[in-house]
């Protein structure tokens, strides 16, 4: 029998849908607690199902509520689901498509490709027939619900489509040539998707599109001139597509190519426009092609440098000169932030490229330099739009021409500089900066007349013009530090410096965030360079705590921990001290603990312990001990969400910054944290060893790296936990590279325990450490920090324990002479350095494979200390005498300036 609500239930259910949308906040509350128990009620979903295809009667809002709900329901319960009430399900859905409210026909379409995606297109295979039949329905509704559900299906399951279904058919090789058939379609929305929906295989390199990749281009270039704007941005995107993926396929009529897209950027629809521009951002990141338009920079240039004009509906939203430092700011105006957890990493000496996998951060480096160019949905200012995309894409022609494309921006940079309309001179200082990068060198003739324009310009009327004047200025600032002109710092960068901290004082919010951004820029190029200005620096600073609202404070807190970064320990001065201290701490007091803008102040601490070292020590006990509150209640409360689902775990990020901020004051006080540690040792012991286990990665990331600073500077209260510390952190050596940064914190604070631990208390771990050590650093698609870190720590449980590593010195040798050679100088590496001597010492026949390797290593060596240089010349004096007359024959497979320099370095 056919499933049917109970009448009064679903009376209920339709007047808490019609409720959702109410003002009353207590009808809100009341009505979303009911729904919420609803949810409990075994058919729950059935009732949703029914609201959404069969009460046609009821408004669409109701039933698009209904539509999320169900949609929401089976996300988050799929597995749960029984297969008899699924089934249902699908069918009713299926047999709705098409319903003539698109508001219920699309949200019908996200449940439908929402149990296709959680369930695999296998387990329903009559879906993908039922929707292609569909889009041969004389009906509009149909076809056009068919198609929203098929794109949906499509951008999430690419990859199913490609494989052969039960009857050994690939369902692409049946969708795609039905696709481009609606390339034609009288319909636009129609053709929209079709081409939209074929793009997505264009993008992902789809095997099955590849027979039908010339049928595509033609069919695509037939829509060129495309009467609806939705399909000119579908072309547009498809165009991209193919030079990202296909561009064989566009360079026998690049020519072609390129003036319908010049032409298409300056369309009068700036959203056709952008999709258009995004071409030239796209083709210039693909190296084996961007020398190919070079013959037509001198169209391109100035289109580019034409679309960053702001347009009338930017300026609608972002065009406010007012005085509004006073006015508070909204949470809705705050972006969120995210904190990185801490990596612990290594640099490779000037000079020395390093290995192939990437540097930095094991899981990437996505820093963003360019705020001007940021996409940020979230603040409209940051919006990717034309004008930014234009930006972006000079940008990367600057870095991909160089100077050669000052013939064609010079000539329209000197117009725009020059104009009387703002709106141009304001879109000419962004092209300013936005080739700072590319064209330097070339520029360098001009800026001593362009960097007092810009200084001037901080001061102009309109307040954009003020903001994007403080950016483009920060783009040279490393020319008014390192540039060729004498007295360069004293004529360019003390004005530069000065004028932007006069206008972090600005009394526009946005130019108070430009200046600040800006001068934080110039901090971290000039580095120690900043020292002679940290009296006038903080004095601004200060005064900036006091006038900033919450959104500017955020990036206050960034320039100040820039400060510290940029000058470490000449910051821990008295008066510096006690004038940026108080405003940070009093910040720090009146925080709210569920205020999730709280990162920025922990990054801020962070780096200002870091630079005062034992001068934080008056702060330290104060900002240690709400850590740990903060990491108590954030565990507490999760625990308590395990237990009682009505709750919501909370974020862990705030464990995570204070994590980091804990492991910033241990490496400022060094050994001197340990009374701070011990006051709370056994609690903050027993919180360490939680997160050590804790589900998030970036916990145990954090932990980890907390872990090993506490093992160089408080070991002996870590001594008392040893083997249950051991027993949790082994197992995160984890080969398979499932969590690369913890892995990697993991491994760096094993070597840091050995160090202290000592031979009689790690030798029973050497087993399990170099069954995951050696197949990690051996690997050649290891990432770069983490083989530095394997090899550093295998080299110091050489030291440690020898007789237990230095038999297995064949199976790593070469591979640890590799990974560290390119290392810069420092203790780590020379503790490493140490072990692998003193595993030689015990094994010399362990090196005779990786010999010419290690002397290698050995020269990369700058400036060893006088103990590791004796070291060096006592480990070659025993290879000489173990190879006895073989000595020479061994060293002359060294090239001769190699050769030489062992002999004068190591006495060999």
């Amino acid at each position: 029998m056919e499933w049917q609500p109970e009448p009064e239930s679903l009376k209920q259910l339709i007047q808490l849908l019609n409720n959702t949308h109410t003002a009353d906040n207590d009808v809100q509350r009341q009505n979303n607690q009911r729904l919420e128990e609803l949810r409990k009620v075994p058919d729950f979903v059935n009732y949703l199902l029914f609201v959404l295809v069969v009460m046609k009667e009821e408004s669409s809002m109701a039933r698009a509520v209904a539509g999320l709900l169900l949609k929401n329901a089976v996300r988050n319960g799929f597995g749960n689901i029984p297969p008899h009430m699924l089934d249902y399900v699908k069918r009713m859905s299926s047999e709705a498509i098409g319903d003539p409210d698109t508001l219920v026909s699309h949200t019908l379409g996200t449940v439908v490709a929402t149990i296709v995606v959680l369930g695999n297109i296998r387990n329903w295979p009559e879906i993908l027939p039922r929707l292609m039949q569909l889009l041969d329905s004389n009906e509009y509704p149909v076809v056009e619900g068919a198609w929203n559900i098929l794109y949906k299906i499509c951008e999430e399951c690419d990859h199913d489509l490609e494989e052969p279904m039960d009857d050994g058919t690939r369902p692409l090789n049946v969708m795609l040539p039905k696709f481009l058939s609606f390339f034609s379609s009288k319909s636009p929305a129609l053709r929209d998707y079709a081409i939209s929906t074929t793009t997505l295989f264009v993008g992902r390199r789809s095997e099955c599109m590849q027979p039908m990749i010339d049928t595509f281009v033609v069919e695509l270039f037939k829509r060129a001139n495309d009467d609806s704007a939705n399909v000119l941005k579908a072309v547009c995107k498809a165009v991209v597509a193919l030079v990202e993926t296909r561009p064989d396929k566009l360079m026998p009529e690049l020519e072609n190519v390129v003036n319908y897209m010049i032409h298409t950027t300056q369309h009068n629809d700036t959203e056709i426009a952008m999709e258009a521009c995004e071409f030239w951002l796209s083709f210039c990141e693909q190296e084996e092609l961007v020398e190919s338009l070079k013959p037509f920079l001198g169209r391109i240039i100035p289109t580019l440098m034409r679309g960053m004009v702001y347009s009338d509906e930017d300026l609608v939203q972002l065009d406010n000169d007012d005085n509004n430092a006073v006015v508070p700011d909204l949470d809705q105006d705050i972006k969120p932030r995210h904190h990185r957890a801490r990596t612990h990493e290594h640099h490779a000496a000037e000079g020395d490229a390093g290995l192939s996998n990437g540097e930095g951060d094991a899981e990437g480096d996505d820093d963003d330099d360019d705020d001007c160019f940021s996409d940020d949905d979230e603040d409209v200012y940051a919006k990717w739009n034309l004008r930014k995309c234009s930006a972006a894409s000079l940008d990367v022609m600057s870095s991909a021409f160089g100077d050669h494309i000052l013939e064609f921006v010079l000539p329209v940079l000197r117009e725009e500089l020059e104009s009387e309309d703002w709106r141009i001179k304001e879109a000419g200082i962004l092209a300013l900066g936005a080739i700072a990068d590319g064209c330097m060198s070339g520029m360098e003739p001009h800026m001593p007349t362009l960097l007092p324009f810009l200084i001037r310009w901080f001061k102009d009327e309109k307040a954009l013009v003020r903001s994007i004047a403080c950016w483009s200025a920060s783009r040279y600032g490393k020319w008014a530090i390192f540039g060729s002109e004498p007295n360069t710092m004293k004529v360019y960068l003390e004005p530069l410096l000065g004028g932007l901290l006069e206008t972090m004082m600005d009394n526009n919010k946005r130019v108070q965030e430009a200046a600040c951004s800006a001068f934080a820029t110039i901090e971290e190029d000039a580095g120690l360079y900043m020292v002679p200005y940290i009296q006038p620096v903080l004095e601004t600073l200060v005064r900036a705590f006091g006038l900033y609202q919450r959104k500017n404070i955020i990036i206050l807190y960034d320039a100040v921990g820039t400060l510290a970064e940029a000058v470490g320990p000449e910051l821990n001065r008295p008066q510096y001290v006690q004038m940026l201290m108080p405003p940070i701490i009093e910040r720090w007091d009146n925080l709210q603990p569920n205020d999730q803008h709280m990162f920025p102040i922990f990054e801020c601490l962070s780096a200002t312990a870091l630079a005062l070292g034992l001068g934080f020590k008056p702060y330290a006990e104060h900002v240690y001990g709400r850590c740990v509150q903060i990491i108590t209640t954030t565990l507490q409360m999760c625990q308590q969400a395990s237990q009682d689902t009505v709750l919501e775990p909370p974020s862990k990020d705030l464990v995570i910054v204070a994590l980091d901020l804990i492991s910033a004051i241990v490496q400022a006080l060094g050994e001197e944290s340990q009374p701070l540690i011990a006051q709370h040792n056994s609690f903050a012991l027993h919180l360490v060893g939680m997160c050590m286990v804790d589900p998030e990665a970036d916990v145990r990331q954090s932990t980890f790296a907390l872990l090993g600073d506490l093992a160089m500077y408080c070991y002996p209260l870590l001594l008392p936990q040893l083997d249950g510390i051991m027993q949790q952190l082994v197992p995160q050596i984890d080969r398979n590279f499932s969590h690369l940064n913890v892995c990697n914190n993991a491994t760096w604070s094993v070597g840091e325990v050995a160090l202290k631990a000592g031979e009689e208390r790690m030798e029973s771990y050497i087993g399990p450490l170099l069954e995951r050590l050696v197949p990690l650093l051996n690997n050649e698609t290891t990432q770069l920090t983490l083989a530095e870190n394997a090899a550093i720590t295998i080299g110091r449980l050489g030291l440690v324990c020898p007789a237990a590593v230095a038999p297995h010195l064949d199976a790593f040798a070469q591979r640890w002479c590799i990974v560290l050679a390119p290392v810069k100088d420092n203790e780590e590496k020379a503790s490493a350095f140490r072990g692998m001597m003193t595993m030689i010492g015990t094994n010399p026949q362990g090196i005779s494979k990786a010999f010419l390797f290690f002397c290698q290593a050995a020269l990369n060596w700058q400036t060893p200390d006088h103990d590791l240089l004796d070291m060096f010349v006592q480990t070659f004096a025993g290879l000489k005498q173990l190879a006895g007359n073989e000595w020479e024959s061994s060293l002359n497979l060294l090239d001769p300036q190699a050769r030489q320099a062992i002999k004068d370095r190591f006495n060999a």
